[in-house]
């Protein structure tokens, strides 16, 4: 297949930006508004489905293209990024949620709803790794690089937490279109912001690159059939469709690997991919995932059918694991700049796998008991995200920082797909909430000895950086 030719790899120079935190909230900004909508939108499910009379079989497909959207497109995002700059991508990213929120704002009929929604995807999957990428690259010294890792986590965090309050609210209050067009003149905001404060990105000497169409479509395809397929089997359970799309996934995966080894710009360079930084945060970041859907997921079934809560009050009670996330994401900075990322994201999955080993033990006890546990678990998670994107981002090459962010962030829609198919499948076999619960315990300690056994000790998290040139934000 013909490479489609880009302009010189546009991998800008280690730089710091003039003006420190008014950049760092252009990246918060666009963080929140692509993240916002994925837990705003549920709140508006019920009110959307009776407007077009839909029922839950078509109304999950708001949910689920916005999901495919940013799980498929992740790779090709990040190849992007390195290749054709940050600050660029910022830009387009924006543009593209803030078209897909107007689009879907404005619909008069299901089609034009599900294509914004599949815009603001695509908007988010350029997004995240253009946002971590520029947190390494414009921000290459300490203590400012890893305060804005925590900036963006907590943003991150925020996002969600604002969009499952603050979407209920609009919905009831101004209905539910204004959970997508309160985000447009903001996204308006933020594109022209970023075009004025993000230094533009300077080409790497070294020649053209080339985007790999063959391995962006493959894998492209490979990961929306993965996740496609563990959506259909966590619904419906092992039907055909399902298992017919997690099969297609292997096939095209085979084929990613053989095409790959072939190009001479491939998507993901195979020396990324033996990183061994990179190899123990992901796995790291899919054993805090699978934890995550335990408490999420399962958390939110096993409230309502134990504890009789409704939908919105099991969101209430899983509330202050959001925030208890963020907050504890405000001093990761500090902390991993005094111990180490290695050693900080080590003691917070450990914490997390303990809480979530007591909340299997307690399963079936006292209410209070059980939310007093889960807010602790989310002040353990805080520190995790913050300390693995600074590794696994941070320290990636600086050609190759816009991939590593891509199959970081990757790591989490796949392992998230995949263990709520599990779980669920677990509960249907009449597998009990506390050993469930227990699982998710088990997986976050697998993370830790990856995090142990893979990641060199004495990582340079915390090494000085070479000396930065400065630049005016422009």
């Amino acid at each position: 297949m013909r490479h489609a030719t880009t302009e010189p790899s546009a991998t800008p120079a280690p730089a710091v930006v003039a003006h420190r935190w008014p950049t760092a909230l252009v990246l918060a900004s666009a963080m929140f508004l692509v993240l916002f909508d994925s837990l705003a939108v549920a709140t508006a499910l019920p009110r959307i489905g009776d407007e077009f009379r839909l029922g839950p079989g078509r109304l999950q497909w708001v949910v689920t293209l916005y999901s495919l959207s940013i799980g498929g497109l992740l790779l090709l995002g990040g190849r992007l990024c390195d290749l054709w700059g940050r600050r660029r991508l910022i830009v387009v990213s924006l543009a593209l949620a803030t078209l897909g929120s107007a689009l879907a704002g404005l619909a008069t009929a299901l089609a034009p709803l599900l294509l914004g929604r599949v815009l603001q995807g695509a908007g988010a999957a350029l997004a995240i790794p253009a946002t971590l990428a520029s947190a390494a690259t414009y921000f290459p010294d300490e203590p400012w690089r890893s305060r804005v890792f925590a900036v963006v986590a907590a943003t991150a965090n925020t996002a969600g937490l604002a969009g499952a309050i603050v979407g209920g609210l609009i919905t009831s209050h101004l209905g539910w279109r204004w959970v997508f067009l309160a985000t447009v003149p903001v996204g308006l905001a933020a594109m022209v912001a970023a075009r004025l404060l993000l230094p533009a990105s300077r080409p790497e000497p070294g020649g053209r690159q080339r985007l790999d169409l063959a391995g962006a479509v493959l894998a492209t395809g490979m990961l929306l059939a993965l996740l496609f397929g563990a959506n259909r089997i966590a619904e419906s359970g092992s039907d055909p469709v399902g298992l017919g799309a997690v099969a297609a996934s292997v096939v095209l995966l085979f084929l990613l690997v053989r095409v790959e080894r072939r190009v001479a710009d491939p998507l993901v360079r195979p020396a990324l991919l033996r990183s061994r930084p990179l190899v123990a945060g992901c796995l790291a970041f899919a054993a805090h995932s699978a934890a995550y859907a335990v408490v999420v997921v399962v958390g939110s079934l096993y409230l309502q059918e134990v504890h009789g809560l409704s939908p919105a009050g099991a969101g209430l009670v899983l509330a202050p694991v959001l925030l208890g996330a963020l907050v504890s994401a405000a001093p990761a900075g500090a902390l991993i700049r005094r111990f180490g990322a290695r050693r900080v994201v080590a003691v917070a999955l450990g914490l997390c796998a303990v809480t979530l080993a007591l909340v299997a033990v307690n399963a079936g006890g006292p209410l209070p008991v059980l939310v007093t546990i889960l807010v602790v678990w989310g002040l353990s998670a805080g520190p995790i995200y913050v300390g693995l994107t600074r590794v696994c981002v941070g320290d990636a090459p600086p050609g190759d920082q816009g991939t590593a962010s891509a199959v970081f962030e990757s790591t989490t829609h796949v392992a998230g797909a995949i263990s709520v198919a599990v779980f669920l499948t677990l509960l249907a076999a009449g597998v009990g909430y506390g050993v469930v619960q227990f699982v998710g315990a088990v997986a976050g300690g697998l993370g830790v000895l990856a995090l142990l056994l893979i990641m060199p000790a004495g990582q340079p998290e915390t090494a000085p950086s070479p000396a930065p040139q400065r630049v005016a934000a422009r």
